[in-house]
């Protein structure tokens, strides 16, 4: 089948990311430079929030070695994002539960957008007034954090994708194949399209 075929299946890919993590800013970044070649493959990826310091040997407010921020930002660099790693590590967790509580995919890639943009551009560590403001519109104020408790979600799609084996992200989930890490643009999509066609033609179960 040919690009933009309208019998081609489409093929849900689902990205395991934290908002703390840099390396998943840099994924999200290079993921959304090449999001018309992703759909012109009959792919969609759904953007799903953890909590990494679930699963890291770390916790939220940790500090990293300079080699280690270093190292994230020359893999910035060569895929074209310059960002610094943010020092500690930040709670992602109110964001995410934003993120998991959005009504569709434009409204959480709205909240993934300008959420990132707060942290690695704006170098803002805390949800901002304005983003409040922003929750409010996209998931209603009922849908607000509320302290501890208001984590369950985050917690419960960090377990799962814990459960289907990720170590670390950004992780990528197709039925049962796991792909870590990311790449320039290009390859990503050639590794997009691999799964994508090799899921099409095992004709196996979706992603649920």
């Amino acid at each position: 089948m040919s690009k933009n075929d309208p019998t081609m299946e489409t093929v849900g890919i689902r990205v395991y990311y934290d908002f703390a993590s840099t390396l998943c800013y840099i994924a999200h970044r290079v993921l959304s430079g090449v999001e018309h070649q992703i759909r012109d493959l009959g792919v969609e990826l759904e953007w799903r929030p953890i909590d990494l310091t679930m699963a890291a040997p770390w916790d939220r407010g940790d500090s990293f070695a300079e080699q280690v921020r270093t190292a994230v930002h020359d893999t910035g660099v060569v895929l074209g994002v310059d960002v610094e790693m943010p020092d500690p590590w930040l709670d992602s967790r109110p964001a995410s539960h934003i993120a998991l509580s959005a009504p569709s995919a434009s409204t959480e890639a709205r909240w993934r957008h300008e959420v990132f943009d707060s942290i690695f551009e704006r170098k803002t560590p805390e949800l901002t007034p304005e983003l409040v403001e922003l929750a409010k519109e996209l998931v209603g104020k009922e849908s607000l954090p509320d302290g501890e408790q208001g984590f369950q979600r985050v917690e419960e799609s960090t377990r799962e994708a814990i459960a289907l084996g990720m170590t670390g992200v950004p992780m990528l989930l197709l039925d049962n194949w796991l792909f870590g890490g990311i790449y320039d643009g290009e390859s990503m999509v050639e590794i997009l399209r691999q799964m994508s066609e090799q899921y099409r033609e095992l004709g196996t179960s979706a992603v649920n």
